[in-house]
C-alpha cells in the first residue's frame, strides 16, 4: 500500500465518525464455530510476512486452537507458544497482541500476569499491551485479527479458552476443554474472514485502537508476496461491497461513534419478509423499540431469534437476564399478527443441553447479512467498542443466493438437518417460521425458548430496572474522574463525598435486597446474625480474628464494602464503626506495603495501564489526591492501595487520607447494616419506619448532590 492510499483511508476513517465505512472484498468467507475459525487462524498466521495484529475482549495465551488429537504434531497449539514459534520462523514479522485491560472482577475467569509472561517468556517482536482507552465501565469488545493488512478476522469469537467447539456441540465432548483439563458447555459463535480493500480497511481500525491505547502509531505492513487466505477456504461471496460499522463511546476528545445502531435500526426497518437474529442478549432498548414498531403494523416480517437458554452465572441472570425477559414480554405483547419465535438451541437425547449462543448475527430478508462483535445490549450500541461487517445482495444475485445459504447452513446446524431439507422448507412454505416448525425434533434441535416471566422476583424486577450494567452511553460519574484525572484543586471534598454516599447506598440497597430476596437469604435469618454477635461481641479474639479478615481480605481483593456491611450487622454502631475503620485502614496498609515492595514498574506488568495512571496521580498529589480517590469510585480498595505504595506517596498522608475519604462511606453503611439488622430482628412498623427514613435521606442528600455537583460538571465539559 503506498504512503498516498493509507493517508488517504486515514482521513476517510476520521471523516466518517459517525457514518460506516463502505469499501470492498475480493472474498469473503463465514466461519460456523470456532474450531473452524482456529484452525483458519492457524494456517493464515503461518503463513504471514510482516505483521499480525490481534484485538481481542479476552486474549489467553494458553487457548487450544485445535483439538489436541487433531492438532498439527509441527507446530504448538496454545496460541502464545504458537505465536512466538511463528515470530521466530519469520524474522521480518511482527505479532502485536491488544487485549482489554479488564476489572479486577474479571480476573478468576481470566490469564493471570499477562503482562509478564509476554515480556519476560517470548521473542521480543512479539508485543503485548492492555487497552484501558475507555470510559468507566465501558469494554474493548472487538474481536478482530488482520494480517499483513491482506486478510482479517472480525467476530464474536475472541482467540481465548471455553470457546473450541466442532458444529455438532456433542454434549458431552471429550475433547472440549481447556489446556488445564477444565470442560465446558457447548459453544456456538460466528466469525467472517475478509480481504482485499476491506482487510486494509479493518487494520487501519485497528492500527488506531493500537495507537489510542499504546500511543505507538503503527505504519502500514509491507504486502509479502504470499497470501495468507488459506488454500482449503472457499469464499463464500466474491467482489462484493462491504459496510464495516463501529461503536465507540464519547472520550477525551473522541466523538462518539453507532453506526451499529444506526444499522441496525434501518435494516429492521427495510425488512420485508423475515429477520433471523442469533445474538447472545436481546435487551438493547433501540432495537427493541424499531422491533415493536414494525410488529404494530400489518406488514411485519416474520422475525426468528435464536438466543442461550439463560445468561451465565446468578449475576448474569439477575441483571441481563432479566432486562432480556422484560424485553421479550414487551414483544410478545406487541406481536398482535403472531409473526415473532424465539428459540433456543439445544442438544443431547432428550434435548436437555443448551447450547452457548454467543454469535451477533442478524439476516434480513435472506439477502442482508451483518456479523460481528455488538451483543443486541445496550452496551454494545454505545458503551463498548465493537466492530461489525454487513453485506447487501440485490434479490435474485450470487450475493443474495450466498447470504440465504448461510442462514441455511446456521439452521441445518441448529436443527440436525440436511442443508437440502432446510432449502427445500422454506421454499415450499416461503416462510422461515414454518420450515422451523416443520423440521424440529427430538435431540439436537430448535425449543421454544423458555419463558421465564413469572420466575422474576422482587430483586431481579428491581436490578432489571438499572442502567448501571448494561447502559447506552458513559455514565456521569466517568466526567468526575475525568476531572479527577485532571486537576482536584477547585473542587470540594463535601460536594465529592456526596456523590460517594450516592454510591453507597445504591450498594447497600441492592446489599440488604440480596440477602432479604437473592440466594443468601437462607443466612440472613435473625437467629444465625444474633448468634454471631453474641459469640463476637463477648470474645476479643473474634474482633482481632476479624481485623485479620479485614487484611487478608483486601490483599485477595474481597470487596471490603461487603466487610463494613457484616460488621454493622453484628457488632453494635460504635464498636462496628471502629472495627470497620480499623480494619479498613489495616487493609489499606497492608496493600500499601506489598505495593511499595513490588514497585510501579512491576505492578503495571502484573496489574496493567489503569493501575499505573493511578499511580502516577497519587504520587504527584498526596494526602488530598488520597482523599478524593477514596471518595470517588475511580478504582476498587486493592488498586488504589497497591498504586499508593507503588508510587511512594508519603506513609502519614496515604493513612491521614484513606482515614478522611472513608469515614464517610464506613459510617453510612455501619449505620445502615445496624438498622438493617433491627428490622431483621423485629420487622415492625417502627424499625423499617427508620430503616426507609435513613434511606430516603441518604438518598435524597446524593440526589441533592447529584443535580448540583455532576449535572454541573457536565454542564461546564459540554461548553
Amino acid at each position: 500500500m503506498t504512503t498516498t492510499l493509507v493517508r488517504a483511508e486515514r482521513t476517510r476513517v476520521q471523516r466518517t465518525a459517525l457514518r460506516e465505512m463502505k469499501c470492498r472484498a475480493d472474498r469473503f468467507a463465514f466461519l460456523i464455530d470456532a474450531q473452524d475459525y482456529f484452525r483458519t487462524f492457524k494456517t493464515a498466521a503461518m503463513r504471514a510476512q510482516r505483521s499480525i495484529l490481534i484485538i481481542g475482549w479476552d486474549v489467553n495465551s494458553r487457548t487450544l486452537l485445535e483439538f489436541p488429537g487433531e492438532a498439527r504434531p509441527d507446530v504448538p497449539n496454545e496460541l502464545g507458544p504458537f505465536l512466538n514459534h511463528v515470530t521466530r520462523l519469520r524474522p521480518h514479522l511482527w505479532v502485536r497482541v491488544l487485549n482489554w485491560d479488564s476489572p479486577l472482577l474479571y480476573g478468576l475467569d481470566r490469564e493471570w500476569a499477562q503482562q509478564a509472561r509476554f515480556d519476560w517468556f517470548t521473542n521480543p517482536r512479539l508485543c503485548f499491551a492492555l487497552d484501558e482507552a475507555h470510559p468507566i465501565g465501558a469494554s474493548q469488545h472487538q474481536k478482530l485479527v488482520v494480517i499483513d493488512d491482506q486478510l482479517a478476522f472480525v467476530g464474536g469469537i475472541d482467540l481465548t479458552d471455553c470457546r473450541l467447539d466442532a458444529p455438532a456441540h456433542r454434549p458431552a465432548d471429550p475433547r472440549r476443554r481447556n489446556a488445564d483439563g477444565t470442560p465446558y458447555e457447548p459453544h456456538h459463535d460466528i466469525q467472517v474472514a475478509v480481504d482485499g480493500a476491506a482487510a486494509q480497511m479493518l487494520a487501519e481500525v485497528a492500527r488506531d485502537r493500537w495507537q489510542r491505547a499504546t500511543g505507538q502509531r503503527l505504519v502500514p505492513a509491507v504486502n509479502g508476496n504470499e497470501d495468507p487466505w488459506p488454500d482449503d477456504l472457499t469464499a463464500d461471496l466474491r467482489f462484493v461491497d462491504v459496510t464495516i460499522a463501529r461503536t465507540y463511546p464519547a472520550w477525551k476528545g473522541h466523538r462518539e461513534v453507532r453506526e451499529i445502531e444506526a444499522l441496525f435500526v434501518e435494516s429492521i426497518r427495510r425488512a420485508q419478509t423475515s429477520i433471523y437474529i442469533e445474538n447472545q442478549y436481546f435487551c438493547a432498548v433501540p432495537i427493541v423499540q424499531v422491533i415493536i414498531e414494525r410488529l404494530a403494523r400489518p406488514d411485519c416480517p416474520e422475525i426468528v431469534l435464536v438466543l442461550p437458554r439463560q445468561p451465565t452465572g446468578w449475576l448474569e441472570r439477575t441483571t441481563m437476564g432479566s432486562r432480556q425477559q422484560q424485553m421479550l414480554a414487551r414483544v410478545r405483547e406487541a406481536d398482535q399478527y403472531n409473526r415473532v419465535r424465539v428459540y433456543t438451541p439445544v442438544v443431547g437425547t432428550s434435548g436437555d443441553v443448551g447450547i452457548k449462543v454467543h454469535s451477533k448475527v442478524m439476516i434480513i430478508d435472506g439477502r442482508f447479512v451483518n456479523v460481528g462483535s455488538a451483543n443486541l445490549n445496550n452496551r454494545s450500541v454505545g458503551l463498548d467498542s465493537e466492530c461489525n461487517l454487513a453485506v447487501e445482495g440485490k434479490a435474485g444475485s450470487p450475493e443474495a443466493r450466498a447470504i440465504a445459504g448461510f442462514c441455511n447452513r446456521l439452521l441445518a446446524e441448529h436443527l440436525n438437518a440436511p442443508i437440502g431439507r432446510v432449502f427445500a422448507e422454506i421454499e415450499a412454505g416461503g416462510s422461515l417460521i414454518t420450515a422451523i416448525e416443520r423440521l424440529r425434533g427430538p435431540g439436537r434441535s430448535l425449543a421454544p425458548f423458555p419463558d421465564h416471566a413469572n420466575d422474576t422476583d422482587v430483586f431481579q424486577a428491581f436490578a432489571a430496572d438499572l442502567d448501571l450494567l448494561d447502559p447506552t452511553a458513559p455514565v456521569e460519574p466517568e466526567r468526575i474522574a475525568d476531572e479527577f484525572a485532571r486537576d482536584h484543586r477547585g473542587r470540594s471534598t463535601l460536594q465529592a463525598s456526596v456523590i460517594r454516599l450516592c454510591a453507597v447506598v445504591l450498594v447497600l440497597l441492592c446489599f440488604a435486597a440480596l440477602w432479604h430476596w437473592g440466594p443468601l437469604a437462607a443466612y440472613a435469618n435473625p437467629e444465625t446474625i444474633e448468634y454471631l454477635a453474641r459469640i463476637m461481641n463477648n470474645d476479643w479474639q473474634a474482633s482481632v480474628a476479624l481485623l485479620a479478615v479485614y487484611v487478608v481480605g483486601g490483599l485477595l481483593m474481597f470487596p471490603v464494602i461487603v466487610l463494613i456491611a457484616a460488621t454493622g450487622m453484628v457488632y453494635s454502631p460504635v464498636y462496628a464503626l471502629l472495627i470497620a475503620g480499623g480494619g479498613s485502614v489495616l487493609s489499606a496498609i497492608a496493600g500499601y506495603a506489598v505495593g511499595a515492595v513490588i514497585g510501579r514498574a512491576h505492578l503495571r506488568r502484573l496489574a496493567g495501564g489503569r493501575l499505573d495512571r493511578i499511580s502516577r496521580q497519587l504520587a504527584r498529589r498526596g494526602i488530598l489526591s488520597m482523599t478524593i480517590i477514596r471518595v470517588l469510585p475511580v478504582a476498587p480498595f486493592t488498586v488504589v492501595n497497591l498504586a499508593a505504595g507503588a508510587s511512594h506517596i508519603r506513609f502519614g498522608d496515604f493513612v491521614a487520607g484513606t482515614v478522611l475519604g472513608m469515614a464517610p462511606g464506613i459510617t453510612a453503611i455501619t449505620l445502615f447494616s445496624a438498622q438493617l439488622w433491627q428490622v431483621l430482628r423485629s420487622p415492625d412498623a417502627s424499625n423499617l419506619l427508620i430503616l426507609a427514613v435513613l434511606a430516603a435521606a441518604l438518598i435524597l442528600a446524593a440526589a441533592f448532590a447529584w443535580r448540583r455537583f455532576v449535572h454541573r460538571h457536565s454542564d461546564k465539559a459540554k461548553a
